[in-house]
């Protein structure tokens, strides 16, 4: 059968929370494939079924004896699987004794007390686990240095990831708000010019001009964004028409901002030959304005 897992662990329930729970998490962590009910069993599946299953499916057997396991029915019948996997196949079976006396396990197994085994105490859980898979991962062992497992097996590896994550993600955002100051506020479309402009001798104008159209003039607002919600239609401006006395004379118009944001979107002046042709050259100045940026 194909073995789709590195280790099934056996072993009783009373030991989950302090030891075997951090160990197959350890275990985990550090790249082993484990067969630990709480990862492996879904709702509705068969207990008996699936533990069969990873009996026959693992290439080790992590069997964890502790006072509570000695006691259990279910679990010897975990524990037979792996004595008959042993005696065809040779070293299945990976011992560690929590808690236990040599005198506990010879009375449990003669064979199990016959095996090297792990003992838990004055060791961590990830330790044991740093230990195992030196047994049934040794090309993952060999790879990395202990400080590396360790870190590895303590999760600290997933701690430090999500601190440099947590530092590149302020580094961002201190950068998106340095290029925030170039950038229009509405699309974020990047500033173009940024000058002082003469205007008299006692008085500069600060100006800054974006690739949307945007406008600032000594830091307020002199054309709006096209994005900007609140920018003005075209019916927003007066169109006042007027016309030389002379023959053939130039028909010239003057838009007028009707409301508060038609004045943040000044219209040139503009003339032609023609009332229609003057709305036309304004209307298009329009439209030319209101062009929105894509980037």
């Amino acid at each position: 059968m194909v073995k789709n897992w590195d280790i099934f662990i056996s072993h009783a329930s009373e030991d989950k929370k302090a030891f075997v729970r951090p160990l197959a998490t350890a275990l985990h962590q550090m790249g082993v494939s484990v067969w630990y009910d709480e990862f492996t069993l879904n709702v509705g599946d068969s207990i008996s079924r699936s533990i069969d299953k990873g009996l026959a499916s693992s290439r080790y057997g992590l069997v964890i004896i502790s006072k509570a396991f000695i006691g259990k029915k279910w679990t010897e019948h975990e524990l037979r699987g792996l004595v008959m996997r042993e005696i065809e196949e040779d070293k299945v079976i990976l011992p560690i004794w929590h808690g236990v006396t040599r005198e506990q396990v010879i009375d449990f197994s003669p064979p199990l007390a016959d095996k090297i085994a792990i003992k838990t105490e004055k060791i961590s859980p990830q330790d044991v686990a740093i230990q195992i898979l030196r047994a049934v991962r040794p090309d993952i062992y060999q790879k990395r240095s202990h400080p590396e497992l360790e870190i590895l097996a303590s999760g600290d590896a997933v701690k430090q990831l999500q601190r440099e994550m947590d530092r590149i993600s302020e580094k961002l955002e201190e950068t998106k708000e340095a290029l925030s100051q170039f950038q229009c506020p509405t699309c974020e479309a990047p500033m173009v010019e940024q000058f002082v402009a003469p205007l008299s001798e006692e008085w500069d104008e600060f100006r800054e001009t974006y690739e949307c159209g945007f406008e600032k003039r000594d830091y307020s607002i002199y054309r709006l964004c096209p994005s900007d919600p609140n920018f003005p239609k075209f019916d927003e401006f007066e169109l006042n028409m007027w016309k030389g006395s002379k023959e053939n004379s130039f028909c010239t118009c003057q838009p007028k901002p009707l409301t508060p944001m038609a004045k943040k979107l000044p219209l040139d002046l503009k003339q032609g030959f023609t009332e229609e042709d003057v709305r036309k050259r304004i209307f298009q100045q329009y439209k030319n304005y209101s062009k929105k940026w894509r980037g």
